[in-house]
């Protein structure tokens, strides 16, 4: 009789084990069900910000090819200027020797 009530305390603790292991996996399967969910929004925010990337790395690079027209241009525009200057005082001089 003895043998039966340990067996029966034993199972008994068994089974509170077994609802005990239960209720964590229920918590475990919640948690990673949250956890996933968060993965998936943070991989959209990933791919959005790296889009966002792409998109200012085209801008850049846009800028700079303006950046090196108006750089061109600007040389350009100086020795148009530095021989317009240097007819005008060529032009000068001939008027004063005359």
């Amino acid at each position: 009789m003895e043998v039966l009530t340990l067996l029966e305390k034993k199972i008994g603790s068994l089974l509170e084990l077994v609802n005990k292991f239960k209720d964590e996996n229920s918590k475990l399967k919640a948690e990673n069900a949250k956890l996933t969910d968060e993965s998936a929004k943070l991989l959209q925010k990933v791919e959005s910000l790296t889009s966002k990337i792409e998109s200012i790395k085209g801008a850049a690079v846009e800028r700079g090819k303006d950046l090196d027209e108006l750089s061109q241009e600007k040389a350009v525009t100086k020795m148009v200027v530095d021989d317009l200057i240097k007819n005008i005082d060529s032009f000068v001089e001939k008027e004063k020797q005359q």
